[in-house]
């Protein structure tokens, strides 16, 4: 068998397991939710600060680079003039998007913004992050990118990018439907706002945070969006490995690396109150089967490359 369709098997047989266990620890929050929080929770801990500041992270330094490496593929291509210039404006357009996002997302009320309180949308603290930080990144993936000999870099990195919005369209849409409360929202006894289950709808109108006095993200508990990103470094981190060569051959470590992580970011945000068991089992379960359907289809790809 071909050494990268191998890897590949491994790291599907990882996620696979990985699904199950997720399952399990779903079906365990699911009974067991707020006496796992009751028991856990940590406030004012320093250590869930800089995992909630950094926990999302991996997902803009790796879909950042891949979007400049897209951009590299965009200005290099044999299309004619309209069409060339047409893929370098939406390549370009994904760079920086991204790197908004992600800046913006650095200094959101559960990152930066719960360190330094003025932080969210700041935009005299986003600008620089862009600037500094993560256009630097989309250039560095198109330099890498020009030293690439690879006829289907187009479509594998195209495949990541896509496969990673599939799971964020999953949870952001979830997470408008369920409106779960925080844990640590929940325990503060406002009136109406208790413990909800996760498979509960909570009667949420757009009211109800100003009414309160809180922020509307205290109602976004389900499914957890820093699980979500953490657990892209599963498919994100093997991915850099297409224009990282020292990456190159190191496709399994850097998944299992991915995982560990992730689930790192996961207990800490149970530590936090910020999520619960089952808020964080449902991110791992979302993204590692879209990552199973990923690798799957990205095996084929490995066989393109054989039959060449």
């Amino acid at each position: 068998m071909n050494d990268d369709r191998r890897k590949i098997n491994i790291r599907i047989a990882v996620a696979a397991a990985g699904i199950c266990l997720f399952a399990g620890l779903l079906i365990w929050g699911t009974s067991a939710d707020r006496s796992i929080s009751d028991t856990l929770y940590s406030d004012n801990n320093l250590f869930c600060y800089v995992m909630a500041l950094i926990g999302p992270m991996p997902v803009f330094f790796v879909t950042v680079p891949l979007a400049g490496a897209l951009l590299q593929r965009s200005l290099g291509s044999g299309f004619g003039k309209g069409v060339k210039l047409l893929l370098t404006i939406i390549a370009a357009a994904l760079v920086i998007g991204l790197s908004f996002y992600g800046a913006k997302a650095f200094t959101s009320s559960d990152c930066l913004d719960s360190i330094y309180p003025s932080a969210k949308n700041n935009m005299a603290l986003i600008i620089p992050i862009i600037v500094c930080v993560f256009i630097p990144l989309g250039f560095l993936g198109l330099r890498l990118a020009a030293k690439n000999t690879d006829t289907l870099l187009v479509k594998r990195i195209v495949m990541v990018l896509i496969a990673i919005c599939f799971a964020y369209a999953a949870q952001e849409i979830l997470k408008g439907m369920m409106r779960r409360p925080r844990y640590r929202t929940a325990i503060k006894g406002y009136e109406g706002v208790g413990f909800v289950n996760w498979y509960e709808k909570f009667p949420y109108t757009k009211e109800l945070p100003a009414a309160l006095g809180i922020a509307k993200e205290e109602f976004a508990s389900f499914p957890s969006g820093h699980s979500m990103m953490s657990m892209t470094s599963f498919i994100g981190l093997p991915a850099l490995a297409m224009i990282v060569p020292a990456f190159r051959g190191k496709e399994v470590p850097l998944a299992l690396c991915g995982f560990g992580y992730s689930c790192i970011v996961m207990f800490s945000r149970i530590l936090a109150g910020a999520h619960y068991l089952s808020d964080v089992a449902a991110s791992g379960l979302i993204m590692l089967t879209v990552s199973a359907v990923y690798l799957l289809i990205l095996k084929t790809t490995v066989k393109a490359d054989l039959s060449r």
